[in-house]
């Protein structure tokens, strides 16, 4: 499933559409169409490796242009929030059981529809156990690195903002007193973990669950009924972040304070140092090289970007891991978000969703986290996408 409708931007460099339409053609080829959907576009010459910079870190042409188009793509997310907000504003918004349905509703469509594609992609379901355990080893290693990264984070975090430091009182503490009163953490406007799991608990993520098997299972009972993901998918993602603003305003929670907390950058500096830390363990366990395990987990969930790249630079069997990797890691977002969302670190259930934070696992993080984790989410995703490009590259040139 795609994280971008390519048809609003004209600029569609073959690094950074994050649409997918057709799957995997055929097999491994120089232009890496089972990967990435798209026509190199022509500007970029037939044989795409016009390096540029060092042989160690070798990079097409358009290298520079993806960080570019990322901007333009949050500024373009932001743009249909801020319009759902402003159906506010106006006061021509519904009421808010009716938003909360739509976006439950819509969800819904969009996890069908990604199910749907990976049952009906009989090459991508082939491919799967060729290059599947080191894609899925990827995902759940960075997974469980973000995990472990977020709650390590909040612990030492909550240590310190504990600790008595000689001569802190007075000012200082009404300060600090002043700040999380308006940064909303003890305002009741941070996710509050649920009192303990349940079997009842689990319905969510279960539902969930069941949406996408139906999906797939729809999809290969209907072989010959492909259609254009990308163009499902990206206006169905920009209804429910359009719904997302909606109920955000809808919330009455303040916009400063929900941006002016340790969370918005907490959230994805611990994302960003766990997943990188799960690329190290599966480097071992495969027995890569440290640059190749940290390009392998360094897409942050942005498969088509990730997988492009890392072909690009010539090494195209590394490059479908890295899509089945992060195309894993977003699909198990989807089940471990509302789980995460119950414990004593809800903000773990955002770290899961990566680059995806910002999109696609937006609209079940706003459900299971409230509105007041948007903003969190949102700039979480938007930091780690902005890295991708960099990052990839960076590490996969160190060898």
């Amino acid at each position: 499933m795609g994280r971008r409708l390519a048809t609003r931007s004209r600029i569609r460099c073959a690094a950074s559409s994050r649409t997918a339409r057709s799957g995997w053609r055929g097999s491994f080829s120089r232009r890496w169409a089972h990967i990435h959907p798209y026509r190199w576009p022509s500007s970029v010459s037939a044989s795409p490796r016009s390096w540029s910079g060092t042989a160690a870190l070798r990079r097409p042409r358009w290298y520079g242009s993806c960080s570019v188009e990322s901007f333009i793509q949050i500024l373009v997310l932001l743009a249909f929030m801020a319009a759902g907000g402003l159906l506010h504003v106006v006061k021509l918004s519904p009421p808010p059981k009716v938003t909360d349905m739509l976006i439950k509703v819509v969800l819904w469509a969009l996890l069908f529809v990604m199910g749907f594609r990976l049952g009906n992609e009989r090459e991508l379901r082939s491919r799967l156990g060729e290059i599947g355990l080191l894609g899925l080893g990827t995902a759940v290693a960075s997974l469980a690195g973000t995990i472990l990264a977020v709650w390590v984070a909040y612990a030492l975090y909550d240590a310190l903002r504990s600790r008595k430091f000689p001569g802190r009182g007075g000012v200082d503490a009404v300060v600090d007193a002043a700040m999380d009163a308006d940064a909303g953490r003890d305002g009741g406007n941070f996710p509050k973990p649920r009192a303990g799991l349940s079997l009842g608990h689990f319905k969510g993520p279960g539902v969930l669950l069941a949406v996408v098997v139906a999906g797939f299972a729809a999809g290969v009972a209907a072989p010959g009924a492909a259609f254009d993901y990308g163009l499902v998918t990206g206006w169905v993602l920009d209804a429910l972040l359009f719904m997302i603003g909606l109920q955000f305003a809808q919330s009455g929670l303040s916009l400063k304070a929900a941006f002016v907390r340790i969370d918005t950058v907490l959230v994805p500096a611990a994302t960003l140092v766990g997943t990188l830390a799960g690329g190290l363990v599966v480097a071992a366990v495969f027995r890569l090289s440290a640059g190749k395990g940290l390009a392998l987990s360094a897409g942050f969930g942005w498969y088509t970007l990730s997988g492009v790249l890392i072909s690009d630079l010539g090494d195209p069997v590394l490059g479908s891991a890295a899509f089945l990797a992060n195309m894993a890691r977003e699909s198990m977002a989807f089940i471990l978000i509302p789980v995460l969302a119950m414990t004593r670190r809800p903000y773990a259930a955002i770290g899961c969703g990566g680059a995806t934070a910002m999109d696609v696992t937006l609209p079940i993080v706003e459900q299971c986290l409230g509105p007041e984790a948007v903003p969190v989410s949102f700039t979480s995703g938007a930091i780690l996408s902005l890295l991708v490009p960099v990052l990839v590259p960076l590490f996969y040139g160190l060898g």
